[in-house]
């Protein structure tokens, strides 16, 4: 199975793989650099849309590279 990362973060990549590894075998994670479009340090509401926004633009990165994931995944502090 492939995830790809919205992030280069090694802390958010392994949390993000000891999950999945809780459901699934195989599990390929990968980081990705994707801009969340939201400020530095997101707020309330802005949590939210940073995430979604990460994830949107991973999906954008996946397809304009021919890059095949299951899942795509983004976490974000605030």
């Amino acid at each position: 199975m492939k995830v790809l990362i919205g992030t280069k973060n090694p802390g958010k990549i392994e949390g993000a793989k000891r999950a999945f590894e809780n459901y699934f075998d195989n599990v390929e994670v990968i980081g990705i650099k994707a801009d969340s479009n939201v400020s530095e340090q997101p707020v309330g509401k802005e949590t939210l849309l940073g995430a979604k926004n990460r994830v949107d633009n991973l999906i954008k990165y996946a397809k304009e590279n021919n890059i095949k994931a299951d899942y795509f995944v983004a976490i974000e502090s605030g």
